[in-house]
């Protein structure tokens, strides 16, 4: 591997990654503890902000409140990025599936570390789950055209949901809901939330829901483990409990 290359592996590697000692980085990129030490003093002299530990261990940072480089996305563009990258890896292999992971880590390691700490919280409110099942795709219907605009703004900014439904046995209802989360069963997605009224954890399908509105006076603070104990202590509630 050419010089001018392995120092830029080197750094894509620390962009990836909180701390790593100077022993990982040396195996991760098949080179000598010495190469590394050589490498990062490069990288310094370059003005890049890295921070290391002294002794054997040699632990290695970069200095991410600092920043790396300059980054501007919308949190939308962020969690198209994190819902991509986890497609990816949930059972089909995609072109440039590693590509879509390895730019996420990238861009979370050039912002500080407390915006990052919030961006991942907002993408780990995303769970990707196995592709929909033939039945589902057999009786899929189609959600409304501005749901999915109104979701993104309940789900980005933490307000409460108000929508028709209709379940799976064509009883129609009205729900005021906090969404919590989003399950993706691609193509199909649910809207993992508390139904307000019901004090219950719910999961509705897009294409069941009808009439979608925000309601910016209902705020919440997304608690995802909260919702999934929840949900569980009402599997385990006996019939008329």
């Amino acid at each position: 591997m050419a010089r001018v290359t392995r120092v830029m592996r080197l750094l894509d590697v620390l962009r990836g990654q909180e701390a790593t000692t100077v022993a990982e980085l040396a195996a991760t990129l098949g080179v000598s503890e010495r190469t590394i030490h050589r490498d990062l003093a490069t990288l310094r002299e370059q003005g890049t902000p890295i921070s290391s530990d002294p002794g054997p261990g040699g632990g290695v940072r970069l200095e991410r409140d600092r920043g790396v480089t300059a980054v501007h996305l919308a949190i939308e563009e962020v969690v198209a990025l994190w819902l991509a990258a986890n497609l990816s890896s949930s059972g089909t292999a995609l072109p440039w599936g590693r590509a879509a992971r390895s730019g996420l880590d990238k861009l979370f390691a050039s912002v500080p570390r407390e915006r990052a700490r919030a961006m991942r919280a907002l993408c780990e409110r995303v769970v990707v789950g196995r592709p929909a099942s033939a039945r589902v795709l057999t009786e899929l219907g189609t959600p409304p055209g501005e749901l999915l605009a109104l979701f993104e703004e309940a789900f980005r900014e933490q307000v409460c949901l108000a929508f028709d439904y209709q379940d799976r046995h064509g009883k129609p209802s009205r729900r005021l809901v906090e969404p919590h989360g989003l399950l993706v069963e691609a193509p199909v997605w649910y809207v993992l939330a508390l139904d307000v009224e019901k004090d219950a954890a719910r999961m509705f399908r897009m294409d069941r829901i009808r009439r979608p509105r925000l309601v910016p006076g209902r705020r919440f603070i997304p608690d995802m483990e909260g919702l999934k104990a929840r949900a569980l202590a009402q599997r385990s509630e006996p019939p008329g409990g």
